[in-house]
């Protein structure tokens, strides 16, 4: 039994120090709270919600296959139904009936949050039940994108994918705190990326906008939130800071001009959204990198700290989609939200002044000529204030003269005596 514990060990190092994509160790610095991480580990985190075996051995399945196909120059194979497969690979008869087509939507979604490195990973999959002989299996068919189809030019977006994220990592001090850390790579990745705001909808052209490579590739540096939120968790991951990807709505995107209640239950409003949520200090905060980028209705580059560290009920236009991945945990954290932490970033040099300001909300909200015919309706109520109060002050005026009495003076005498010649 020893033996066998130690075969498993070793091989269990050996897949670890083989891959280029490892997390850094956390920080154990004792002075700063936020850099204790108990024992959550962000690259794990939604693998090790699961307490089932079944479904632990069929991530397990995927991750391992997903690692291969990621460092190899494979092509995706073509399919008739118009998609690009990565692998397929078979999940026993007894697996499959403890996970079934819910189960199985959790892991690959899973598999996702965890690893953002595979961003040529479709959430689409294919299962078939397959037979050999008496045996019965799940043929499980994982998806890759078109554009990601080609071995050599996955490749060699994979190795700028690992190149940027420890340049990014190289950019941090190494006695930096982890809230520190945090903090800078969120403006970092603010000030280099441009928000895709004509990547409403997935589409095969524009795919990149939601992965980790939108962010990454210098021929895009264009991403949405789910982009944003894959880059800044991988680089969270190489430098030890837990952090997790998760999706969701944000309500604020939701079309005033159709019925709420109906888009609250149509897949392109109930998942419109990605945010992070990092572990600082024992307390998870959430972070969304996309909505703090911004898009101004003057095109001005602007970087906002409205969802940075904030807790879920700041943050209440935000809500997380439970079903699809296990033990979303809540933000609570209040430690190191903006307002606590700003003096010492300041004190540090570190703090960079926000700046979108509330002229930019303004019109970002109500747009541009909204506005512009909402000032002008206000200086026409302005000046037409200053008339009525001059035309009243004017009637009140003369209305005085009216009743004011006037006293006539008899001057006939005085102007005799000012006619008589002067006496010489």
């Amino acid at each position: 039994m020893k033996k066998k514990f130690l075969v498993l060990l070793l091989t269990l190092t050996m897949i670890l120090s083989s891959s280029p994509y490892v997390a850094k160790a956390a920080d154990t610095d004792d002075t700063d709270s936020s850099n204790k991480t108990d024992t959550i580990d962000g690259r794990t985190y939604f693998y090790d919600q699961f307490d089932n075996s079944a479904y632990r051995t069929v991530y397990k399945q995927i991750n391992d296959a997903a690692q291969e196909f990621n460092e190899s120059t494979s092509n995706a194979s073509y399919q008739d139904g118009g998609y690009y497969t990565a692998f397929t690979l078979s999940v026993s008869n007894k697996d499959w009936e403890v996970i079934g087509n819910d189960g199985m939507d959790q892991i690959v979604n899973a598999v996702l949050a965890d690893h953002p490195e595979y961003f040529w990973m479709s959430d689409s999959y294919q299962c078939k039940q397959e037979s050999s002989g008496e045996l019965r299996y799940t043929a499980l068919t994982i998806e890759c994108y078109s554009l990601y189809a080609n071995g050599d030019t996955r490749s060699i977006y994979k190795n700028n994918f690992d190149l940027t994220v420890k340049n990014y990592a190289a950019s941090l001090d190494e006695s930096a705190k982890d809230y520190e850390k945090v903090y800078l790579i969120h403006n970092s990745i603010i000030n280099k990326v441009y928000y895709a705001s004509d990547a409403t909808s997935k589409s095969k052209d524009n795919i990149y906008a939601y992965t980790a490579d939108g962010v990454f590739n210098s021929k895009y540096q264009s991403a949405v939130t789910y982009g944003y939120a894959k880059a800044f968790k991988a680089i969270m991951d190489y430098v030890g800071v837990p952090c997790l990807y998760i999706e969701g709505q944000n309500s604020d995107l939701l079309d005033d001009s159709m019925d709420t209640q109906k888009q609250l239950k149509e897949e392109s409003y109930i998942n419109n959204c990605a945010w992070n949520a990092v572990y600082l200090g024992g307390e998870w905060y959430l972070i969304n990198l996309g909505l703090d980028d911004p898009i101004t209705t003057t095109g001005k580059e602007a970087l906002s700290y409205t969802y940075f560290n904030v807790t879920d009920e700041q943050a209440s236009n935000l809500t997380a989609i439970t079903s699809r991945l296990p033990g979303i945990p809540k933000c609570t954290g209040t430690k190191y939200c903006l307002s606590k932490v700003q003096a010492d970033l300041e004190a540090d040099g570190l703090w960079e002044k926000s700046s979108y300001n509330i002229i930019d909300k303004i019109l970002d909200k109500y747009g541009l000529s909204v506005v512009l015919i909402s000032i002008g309706l206000i200086l026409l109520l302005v000046v037409m204030f200053i008339k009525n109060i001059h035309k009243s002050r004017s009637k009140k005026k003369k209305e005085k003269v009216k009743k004011t009495k006037t006293t006539v003076v008899d001057n006939s005498e005085l102007d005799a005596e000012l006619r008589k010649p002067p006496i010489s």
